[in-house]
């Protein structure tokens, strides 16, 4: 006779989740919680294990080779800590509800020094326009072998001279040329790379480094 309960479905990882990293300052006032929470060789394995993947406490304390009791305590531990989370409830053969824990964060990092660990908007800048400024250049070189191999319209005896064009025709003429067009696809790239370490990087350091 099949099983009425439903099926365990596949917990989201921290990645599926979206999460993003935490970092935090030894002088922050969670430091001395989330030390106290690891101190312990089970409560590390534990957080190491429900990063590689959500799992049950009766699946963890499988995993660790430890008891669901010792297991628990832990997890109360890693919770009030604000280092873990139940995501999902299972039921087990038997009808029991099972909390499934996983991570509240895509990492953990505990740092000292916040001038040394914290990224620079600065420096980050600094190496965009130094890129954009490689990349104008090399779009000018393209751009003027461009126009020295194609080939110009000769006038024919009697005909005025073709005058010199005007600045919006030479920047129109670079603009459909291959060298505005490597300038233009190059900062695209430039700026999406900027945007995504940004967000990623920059922005969750900043609203986690104590004011």
């Amino acid at each position: 006779m099949s099983s009425l309960l439903p099926l365990k479905p596949t917990p989201r990882s921290a990645s599926d989740r979206g999460l993003e990293p935490r970092l935090i300052e030894f002088e922050d006032e969670s430091a001395e919680q989330i030390l106290s929470a690891v101190a312990s060789t089970t409560a590390r394995r534990i957080l190491n294990r429900i990063y590689e993947e959500p799992m049950t406490a009766s699946d963890i304390a499988a995993e660790i080779d430890s008891s669901v009791q010792n297991t628990s305590y832990h997890l109360d531990r890693l919770q009030d800590a604000e280092l873990v989370e139940v995501i999902e409830t299972w039921y087990s053969e038997q009808g029991r509800e099972m909390d499934v824990y996983a991570p509240t964060n895509s990492a953990l990092v505990l740092f000292a020094g916040a001038e040394r660990t914290t990224p620079s908007l600065t420096t980050a800048l600094r190496r965009v326009f130094g890129a954009v400024g490689i990349v104008g250049v090399v779009s000018v070189i393209v751009h003027a072998r461009w126009s020295v191999s194609t080939p110009v319209p000769v006038s024919r005896g009697g005909e005025l001279p073709q005058p010199d064009p005007t600045l919006w025709e030479t920047l129109v003429t670079f603009g459909t040329g291959p060298g505005g067009f490597i300038l233009g696809v190059s900062m695209v790239l430039i700026l999406s790379l900027f945007v995504t370490w940004y967000w990623r990087t920059y922005r969750p350091t900043q609203s986690h480094t104590p004011a």
